[in-house]
């Protein structure tokens, strides 16, 4: 009984070993990331009627301009596409600022 304890015991300090060691990043705890990073980029054009503003993801691992939609859905696009730079052109479309600051001015006041 005492050897069939000890198993169950050692079996059951691996896998709580072995599932700790998954569950880390993989990203170096140094880094930094922003709430808000891309993790691939949108493929199709959105329209631009859709669109109500964009915010940057540019100190992300993928670079992105994260567009808003009006039923308020983040879509990361490719900030080198054309379509991409004419909308952050448009002065009709607002810069919004990023969505971590937005949450700080909001506890600050």
């Amino acid at each position: 009984m005492k050897v069939s304890a000890a198993a169950l015991f050692l079996l059951i300090l691996i896998l709580t070993m072995t599932s700790a060691f998954h569950i880390q990043a993989k990203i170096p705890e140094s880094v930094n990331l922003p709430h808000t990073c891309c993790m691939k980029y949108h493929e199709k054009i959105i329209p631009r009627k859709l669109v109500v503003g964009h915010r940057k993801a540019l100190s992300c691992y993928l670079p992105a301009i994260i567009f808003i939609t009006k039923k308020n859905r983040e879509i990361c696009a490719n900030p080198n596409e054309k379509w991409v730079q004419d909308y952050i052109n448009d002065s009709n479309l607002p810069l919004l600022p990023a969505r971590n600051m937005a949450r700080v001015k909001s506890i600050r006041s």
